[in-house]
């Protein structure tokens, strides 16, 4: 058979298996984007940070992981329809962050959501073609399961250590400023 012809895949190993080239790119995506995440600045550090990233990233592995999923065609056409389709979500996550930005007047969301976007659609977008060519489904199953785990936890610890977490951050209002 050849590589560029998609295979025939049924039951639910093959409903997994369609959809973790995406799955997997966009994960590996996302955990960049975590690490990428620290030097920029946040609209808000208790929102966005590197947790919030890994959950994110994790969220958008599984949309991804479909749209590849429901298009068809060889691997090649695939790919441009693929691109295109993250094209567009990402001029829309281009257009959410303006509308934070502007509309909910949250200063540095568009700088802060579009690197961080661009980061996993690149990523997305170049790795999927790659990973679905790949002949062993079972080395792309075990990176899918420890991948998102290693991702949350990594997210988390990255968290606490920032803010120095031992419980729960409290959400109360800082005091009011002292006058002269």
């Amino acid at each position: 058979m050849n590589s560029e012809t998609p295979e025939v895949r049924s039951g639910l190993r093959g409903h997994v298996q369609d959809r973790l080239p995406a799955f997997i790119a966009t994960l590996i995506g996302g955990a960049v984007a975590m690490f990428v995440n620290a030097p920029l600045t946040s609209p808000d550090d208790l929102i966005a940070n590197a947790g919030s990233v890994a959950v994110v990233s994790l969220i958008g592995a599984i949309i991804v992981g479909m749209i590849w999923a429901r298009i068809s065609g060889d691997v090649q056409s695939r790919s441009r329809t693929f691109n295109i389709v993250l094209t567009v979500l990402l001029l829309l996550t281009v257009g959410a962050a303006a509308a934070i930005e502007y509309g909910a007047e949250i200063t540095n969301a568009i700088r802060y959501i579009v690197p961080l976007g661009a980061i996993v659609t690149v990523f997305a977008s170049v790795l999927t073609p790659v990973i679905e060519r790949w002949k062993t489904q079972n080395v792309s199953l075990v990176i899918a399961v420890v991948l998102p785990l290693t991702m949350l936890t990594l997210g988390y610890l990255l968290t606490v250590n920032e803010f120095g977490f031992t419980e729960a951050p409290s959400l109360s209002l800082p005091p009011p400023p002292k006058s002269s």
